[in-house]
C-alpha cells in the first residue's frame, strides 16, 4: 500500500477541499485506533511561491492527524509521549508535480534530530496512509525519525526497552535505499544514524537511562537509592564521552537534565564529587555546579 494517494475531485473552494481532506483524514484514522502521540506541528512555508503557499497552509494539519492516528506503540508500552515537529519548507522545481525542500526537526522530552536532506512530492489532495512495507518520499523519513524518537523514549523504561522501535527504524532506512531516485537525498545518512544505535558507546549510553530513570521512579520513596543510581549513570556517561566526545545524544540528555540532578544532589552533604563530574561532563553550565563545590 502506498504511504498516500491522490483524490481526484471536481474543482471545488478552496475551504471546502481542505474540509474533505481532513474529513477523510479523520475517516482513515479511526480505521487505525486511537493515537498513542500527540503531535505539536509547525510548518513554515513563507519562502514558497505564493500559489503554493496557498496549497500547503493546511499542511501541519494533514501531518497531525496523520501521526495522531497511527498505532506506533506496542500495547504493552502504551505510555503518554509528545512529539514536536518543525519544518521549513522551500520550493523544489518541477514540471511533474509538486515538490518541497524541507528542513526538518523532530524533538521529543529529550533528543532531538535535525535532518537538511529531505525532498518530498505533494500534491493538494493527498491522503498520507501509514505503511511499513512501502518507501515514501514523505511519510517514511517521518516513520523513521518517530521510531528513533520511540526508542529513545522505551530505553527510559527498561534497558534496552527501546529496541523494537530502533529496528523498525531500521527497516524504514532499509526501505529508503528503494525511494525514487530523485528523493534518495539523506537516507544514506538515516541508516548511519540508525546503525550508530546498536553500537559501542552508544548502547553504554542507553543503558545509562536505565539506571537513571530508575533512580527517579524510586525519589520519593528511596532517595538514597535514586543518588547511588544516578551516580551510576553519570559514570557511565562519563565512559560514554571518553570514547565518543562528540556524541550528540548524551549532551541532548544533560542539557534537558541538568536541572533535575542539581535538585536531586544539592542537599546532599556528599555530592561534591557529583557535581566535579558535572562540570567534567557539562562544561556549559559550570557556573551552577560551581556553586556546590568547595572553595569554588
Amino acid at each position: 500500500m502506498k504511504a498516500f494517494k491522490h483524490l481526484k475531485t471536481k474543482p471545488i473552494a478552496t475551504l471546502l477541499f481542505h474540509f474533505m481532506v481532513v474529513l477523510l483524514i479523520l475517516v482513515s484514522s479511526s480505521s487505525l485506533g486511537a493515537g498513542q502521540i500527540k503531535t505539536k506541528v509547525n510548518v513554515i512555508i513563507d519562502k514558497l511561491p505564493i500559489d503554493k503557499q496557498e496549497k500547503m497552509q493546511d499542511f501541519h494539519i494533514a501531518l497531525k492527524e496523520y501521526i495522531e492516528s497511527v498505532e506506533w506503540l506496542e500495547e504493552d508500552d502504551s505510555i503518554p509521549i509528545e512529539i514536536t515537529l518543525q519544518l521549513f519548507l522551500t520550493d523544489a522545481r518541477s514540471n511533474i508535480e509538486d515538490r518541497y525542500n524541507c528542513e526538518f526537526l523532530i524533538s521529543s522530552t529529550d533528543v532531538q534530530y535535525f535532518d537538511r536532506r529531505y525532498k518530498f512530492p505533494f500534491q493538494l489532495g493527498d491522503v498520507l496512509i501509514y505503511s511499513d512495507q512501502a518507501v515514501e518520499p514523505l511519510t517514511s523519513v517521518i516513520n523513521f525519525y518517530i521510531n528513533m524518537i520511540l526508542g529513545s523514549e522505551l530505553d527510559k523504561e527498561r534497558e534496552y526497552g527501546g529496541d523494537l522501535y530502533y529496528k523498525k527504524a531500521q527497516s524504514f532506512a532499509a526501505l529508503g535505499k528503494f525511494v525514487r531516485t530523485d528523493f534518495i537525498l539523506g537516507w544514506t545518512e538515516r541508516e548511519k544514524l540508525i546503525k550508530n544505535v546498536f553500537t559501542e558507546p552508544f548502547r553504554k549510553f542507553r543503558k545509562m537511562k536505565d539506571f537513571y530513570f530508575y533512580g527517579l521512579y524510586v525519589r520519593e520513596e528511596k532517595l538514597d537509592e535514586t543518588r547511588k543510581n544516578i551516580r551510576t549513570a553519570l559514570d557511565i556517561l562519563g565512559g560514554v564521552f571518553k570514547e565518543k566526545a562528540d556524541l550528540e545524544e548524551p549532551k541532548q540528555f544533560l542539557s534537558a537534565h541538568y536541572l533535575e540532578i542539581i535538585d536531586i544532589f544539592k542537599d546532599d552533604r556528599y555530592s561534591e564529587d557529583v557535581f566535579k563530574k558535572l562540570i567534567e561532563l557539562d562544561p556549559d553550565h559550570r557556573e551552577l555546579y560551581e556553586k556546590y563545590v568547595g572553595d569554588s
